[in-house]
């Protein structure tokens, strides 16, 4: 066998693997595949913290919400259902997540709630 061909034949053998991106205010909260985060208003931080971030991707809602209740459990998060809103807790952290279609495309808003320290009930 030639070395083109073998390379060739083990190019396409290899799985295909992406790369999993994450939000840059939110580093440890990953963007569904193919989506790409687009600039937010920045957050603020003070006794707690609030971070915004968005992304936009050709996906449909569902889709991003099963990435999401798959993903975050492994990642600490536990669900917390609010008014039909995807609600997620960890510790101190309350992440929101907000799907707005707009055309062919699907627009994550996503927002990180840190409380203070000094609001924990322990």
């Amino acid at each position: 066998m030639s070395r083109a061909l073998f390379l060739a034949a083990l190019v396409c053998a290899a799985p295909a693997h992406a790369e999993t991106r994450y939000f840059s205010d939110i580093p440890d909260l990953p963007l569904p595949p193919g989506f790409f985060e687009v600039a937010v208003a920045p957050g603020f931080e003070g006794d707690g913290r609030l971070v915004f971030a968005e992304a936009i991707g050709a996906s449909d809602g569902l889709a991003v919400r099963d990435f999401y209740y798959e993903t975050l459990p492994q990642l600490g998060w536990s669900e917390n259902a609010e008014d039909g809103a995807a609600v997620f807790q960890r510790g101190r952290e309350r992440l929101h997540f907000f799907l707005i279609r707009e055309e062919a495309e699907i627009r994550l808003r996503v927002q990180l709630a840190v409380q203070p320290a000094s609001m924990n009930a322990d």
